[in-house]
């Protein structure tokens, strides 16, 4: 009897789950990371730094977290619409220089300078100026058939004056409307742009880290490696870590700034 063997069952373990997202689940982009969060628009499951890092805002996901694709999205987006605005504003442009071209080319022959000048300035809102003439006419003529003879002539020589400084101030109005948003639309485009950039090399190099820890960034950053070029662990080298986030930080910024004025602003 004393040959039986025993038999003594471990002790019972218990191992909390991780503090997660979703039963577990790793970021969709960082596998080594737990999920705190879902993207708004898509689902995907964030890490801590994924959702915070990304949250660019819009009519529709105002401050819910988003993943870095639909970040992406989302900006690209902008700078679409924001390029067929100034294409369209760059069209208006033409119209209206080569109204101002026809203008000073229908300028009686021998004309001065600032002959030609009011010419092409009138032509720069030919259609406006057409219209206002043809009221003034109308009205003159009315006046005509109503015995008002010198009435008519003294508000025709007027009116047109005032159909022309119309014309000039109109074309003029319309030069500088085009110029300062063709300006600010392109402000917009390469401001986005450039933050879209440093945000896609901001997630190369948290990937990278992610899948080489241990690794020291000068490594990952020899010639011919996966950050050789990413500007993000050039800004750590050269400023530390907390200022290249800090930049970061800002580049979200300045894209929901931009989204703000975007949203208001017509062309």
């Amino acid at each position: 009897m004393n040959n039986i063997p025993t038999f003594n069952p471990p002790a019972p373990t218990f191992t909390p789950p991780a503090n997660n997202y979703g039963g577990g689940r790793s970021c969709y982009y960082h596998k080594n990371e737990p999920a705190v969060a879902r993207c708004a628009k898509c689902g995907k499951y964030l890490c801590e730094d994924c959702a915070d890092s990304y949250q660019v805002n819009d009519e529709q996901y105002g401050g819910e977290p988003l993943c870095y694709d639909c970040c992406q999205e989302i900006v690209a987006q902008n700078v679409k619409e924001l390029k067929k605005q100034r294409a369209k504003i760059i069209m208006m442009y033409i119209f209206t220089a080569l109204g101002m071209l026809l203008g000073a080319l229908i300028a009686p022959v021998g004309s001065g300078f600032l002959v030609t000048l009011i010419y092409a300035f009138i032509g720069g809102c030919a259609w406006t100026f057409f219209v206002n003439m043809c009221k003034i006419f109308v009205n003159t003529i009315r006046n005509c058939l109503n015995g008002a003879w010198l009435g008519a002539i003294l508000w025709l020589i007027i009116d047109t004056i005032k159909a022309i400084v119309i014309a000039i101030w109109g074309t003029i109005q319309k030069l500088y409307y085009y110029t300062k948003h063709i300006i600010k639309t392109s402000g917009f485009i390469k401001s986005d742009s450039q933050a879209l950039q440093q945000m896609a090399d901001y997630m190369e190099y948290t990937m990278v880290r992610s899948q080489n820890v241990g690794v020291d960034l000068a490594t990952l950053m020899n010639e011919n490696s996966q950050l050789a070029n990413n500007s993000f662990a050039q800004n750590v080298m050269a400023n530390g870590e907390e200022a290249a986030e800090a930049n970061i930080r800002n580049c979200v910024t300045s894209i929901n700034e931009n989204g703000e004025i975007i949203r208001s602003f017509v062309a």
